[in-house]
């Protein structure tokens, strides 16, 4: 029975020799790909943390005296400047104790000026005279203390700021321990948030920051203010404090979710993430050599979106391969195409 005339040909091809095999040969179809050029590019580490909002200033509003309370000055919610007195305080017993030092003062003050006058003469001792400077002396400084005191009868808002809710009320017997209001200072907000340690020599004073909080859709932007100069030991983390200069829609004790983008890193060279493929060795890379792809064992270092730093493995100036890897082996014909 004669053969079908495909099967006869697909025998000859078999019989063939290799050299009349590769005379009807056709030539490879170069595979095409997209490529990347190595080129010396700076690298931003980017650190997500998690912050808490802080008053620019924050006190509360307490007495220094135990007296009572005769007169409040300021509303609740209310915007003061410094100096602003917010609360006043039973001065009676103070003003009364001043008006018997006056008294006295005025005796030792003639009595100081007598002796004084005596005193060129000899007409009395150096230490008569001494005795009546050093009453004087004493009556002044007895006036002054009270004045001191005085003068806390009067609570005063120690910076501008926004009061808070009022916690007492007249004729109330306050100490020290008694909190009547507090007062933050919203011109600015501060925002505290940890840093792990393996980024605090890359933090620095002036470094930009953004944070977004819970509720609020827009993003809010910072600088880093200070740096605490020692590690927490329980987390190894750095404390840092940032602030925020447009704090508008902000209230101290929030939650913040902070990006902070710290200083670039210059050694090696940033390239495409999807161009890096693992190899026996870790991680690898196709370049376009003389037209023809060559697999190149690389070193990394840190990844952010859509970027791999190369610390090792590449020239600026070659060309990475970045799409159809799974074709490309050692030695296959490229041809590059624009993205």
């Amino acid at each position: 029975m004669p053969q079908p005339l495909s099967t006869l040909f697909a025998c000859v091809l078999l019989l063939a020799p290799p050299a009349l095999l590769a005379q009807g040969k056709a030539p490879a179809v170069a595979v095409a790909a997209e490529s990347f050029t190595v080129k010396q590019t700076p690298m931003a580490t980017t650190v997500n943390t998690v912050g808490t909002l802080r008053a620019n200033e924050a006190v509360d509003i307490v007495a220094e005296l135990t007296k009572r309370l005769v007169k409040i000055e300021v509303e609740e919610g209310a915007q003061v400047a410094k100096g602003d007195v917010l609360f006043v305080l039973d001065d009676a017993d103070l003003t009364a104790e001043i008006t018997e030092i006056d008294a006295k003062l005025k005796l030792a003050q003639a009595n100081e000026s007598r002796t004084g006058t005596l005193l060129p003469e000899k007409a009395i001792s150096r230490q008569a005279y001494d005795l009546a400077k050093s009453e004087l002396d004493i009556f002044k400084a007895q006036k002054a203390t009270k004045e001191v005191e005085l003068a806390k009868t009067k609570i005063r808002a120690p910076f501008a700021g926004k009061t808070g809710i009022r916690h007492v009320s007249e004729g109330a017997l306050l100490n020290p321990a008694t909190v009547l209001m507090t007062l933050q200072d919203l011109s600015r907000i501060k925002v505290d948030f940890p840093l792990p340690e393996r980024y605090a020599a890359e933090v620095k004073v002036g470094q930009k920051f953004s944070f977004t909080v819970a509720g609020n859709a827009e993003r809010f932007e910072g600088h880093v203010q200070v740096i605490e100069p020692a590690m927490e030991a329980t987390t190894r983390s750095l404390q840092v404090r940032g602030i925020c200069d447009q704090p508008k829609g902000l209230f101290p004790g929030g939650f913040a979710e902070v990006t902070l983008n710290l200083d670039t890193l210059e050694n090696g060279f940033a390239i495409p993430s999807e161009a890096v493929v693992p190899s026996s060795r870790g991680q690898g890379v196709y370049v376009v050599k003389d037209g023809k792809a060559e697999f190149r064992d690389i070193q990394i270092g840190i990844r952010s979106s859509g970027q791999v730093q190369v610390l090792r493995g590449l020239a600026e100036g070659d060309q990475v391969l970045t799409t159809n890897l799974l074709r490309l082996r050692p030695g296959v014909e490229v041809k590059t195409v624009a993205p």
